[in-house]
């Protein structure tokens, strides 16, 4: 009987190998079903960057930058669009700095033209708002890690917590 179920498992063993070396057809791997919690981990992120976003700024200024009561969510909404972070603190500079508004710089950076040339045309210090603004993208990013708890426990994270039944028997 020994021998027997020695067999059986060395068999097991070898289909599970075997097994794993199928291919598909589709064009799955074994993180291909892990896409959708990562993408839900970025726009978490992109939110958090967002709401500290706000946080940093003047409600009146982003108001103004924004044309809009929802800059969080308006910010959020360009990073989802392509623009990347300091791209993002930049074009917000510029904009507050010259009272144009941040649809129109974007607008202008999605035709393709650079930040150089926007900067120019506003009358804007691009190296001085790309040192400032690389600070502040620190600050930022600190300030959203905290604030992005929530979506690392969407994605499976979770916080440890004490039980107070086992402290109460003794």
């Amino acid at each position: 009987m020994t021998l027997m179920f020695k067999f059986l498992v060395i068999l097991l063993m070898s289909a599970a190998s075997a097994g794993a070396q199928v291919y598909l057809g589709a064009g799955l791997s074994p993180d291909s079903l892990m896409k959708a919690k990562e993408a839900k981990l970025s726009q978490g992120d992109e939110d958090a960057f967002a709401e500290a976003f706000v946080l940093e700024n003047s409600t009146a200024s982003l108001y103004a930058v924004f044309d809009s009561t929802t800059p969080a969510r308006a910010a959020a909404s360009c990073m989802r669009n392509g623009i990347y972070r300091q791209e993002l603190l930049i074009l917000y500079a510029i904009a507050r700095d010259s009272n144009t508004t941040f649809a129109a710089l974007s607008g202008q950076r999605e035709k393709g033209v650079s930040l150089e040339e926007i900067a120019r045309e506003n009358k804007a210090d691009l190296i001085k708002i790309f040192v400032e603004t690389e600070e502040l993208q620190k600050k930022i990013e600190i300030r959203a890690a905290f604030m992005n708890v929530s979506a690392l426990t969407s994605v499976g994270f979770s916080t440890p917590t004490v039980s107070t039944d086992s402290y109460e028997n003794k």
